[in-house]
């Protein structure tokens, strides 16, 4: 009798590791929950201050900032309309001075110089706002005059666009410093735009032409507190001015016209309107 075939013997239960002990996943996934929530309540928290703090910031600028922005703006927009208004030009509708040249001491005078092609569009006139270059009108009148591009001038971190970086971060240190920057713009920067309105007056000089050396001036002076024209002139660069009455208002640096043509138009034109508003001047030819 022949002995049967030997076959292996198989396990049918669960193979277990009799020198590893199990891990107590029940237990690490209390852990992982509790430190979740641990973690959660803490980005939630500081979320809650950062939002808090961020609102502080929103109200400081609405109360301290808008309002005065809002006023620039404003005045901007009524005084560059008045600008575009103004292109037909005044030799047909002249008006006489109806305000002398004291009258314009230690008041805020925005003043603006364009050349008539640039009155087509508002945006023809904005960038010839902004690429405008410093004359000599303003030295030559004794006055301060405050340039329209002047009024959107505004330190970055009092704009709007500052503001919304308020949005990028919920990191207090970093919201803590916005908020002292702003505090300190308020107390340095704000005083200073606050001086820009309102405005008492509008000076625009229209150049008929390329140049003010050779083409007519149109010259227009608004009174904005009683929202009238109380000028409307045309002149031209006639020559060197001298002035015969003693400069009065604040102080300035006096304008030297000779040698200089575009200082030299500038002083013509300042005579011109200096004669139109009662200030008696001498106005020499340049000679040849």
């Amino acid at each position: 009798m022949e002995p049967s075939e030997l076959t292996p013997a198989e396990f049918d239960g669960v193979r277990k590791n009799r020198y590893r002990p199990r891990l107590p996943w029940a237990r690490i996934g209390f852990v992982v929950l509790v430190a979740a929530l641990i973690a959660g309540a803490y980005f939630w928290r500081q979320k809650v201050r950062a939002d808090a703090l961020r609102e502080r910031i929103y109200a400081l600028h609405s109360e301290q900032v808008a309002p005065t922005l809002d006023r620039l703006a404003a005045t901007r927009v009524d005084l560059e309309q008045r600008a575009l208004d103004a292109k037909s030009g005044a030799a047909e509708r002249l008006v006489e001075a109806e305000v002398p040249l004291s009258a314009l001491h230690d008041k805020e005078v925005v003043y603006l110089q364009v050349r008539a092609p640039e009155l087509t569009t508002n945006e023809a006139l904005r960038a010839a706002i902004d690429s405008k270059t410093e004359d000599a009108v303003g030295a030559c009148l004794g006055l301060e005059l405050t340039p329209l591009s002047a009024l959107s001038d505004v330190p970055e971190v009092l704009t709007a666009k500052w503001l919304a970086t308020a949005e990028e971060t919920n990191d207090m240190q970093r919201l803590s410093v916005r908020e002292e920057q702003l505090t300190r713009a308020i107390e340095r920067e704000l005083p200073a735009l606050k001086e820009r309105v309102p405005a008492d007056y509008f000076l625009l000089l229209v150049v008929q032409g390329k140049s003010r050396l050779r083409d007519p001036v149109d010259v227009f002076l608004w009174d904005l507190g009683q929202d009238k024209l109380a000028l409307r002139s045309r002149t031209e660069n006639r020559g060197r001015l001298i002035t015969v009455r003693s400069q009065i208002g604040p102080e300035s640096d006096s304008a030297k016209a000779a040698g200089d043509p575009i200082v030299t138009a500038d002083c013509s034109i300042a005579a011109h309107i200096k004669a139109q508003l009662g200030e008696p001047t001498m106005d020499l030819a340049t000679p040849d």
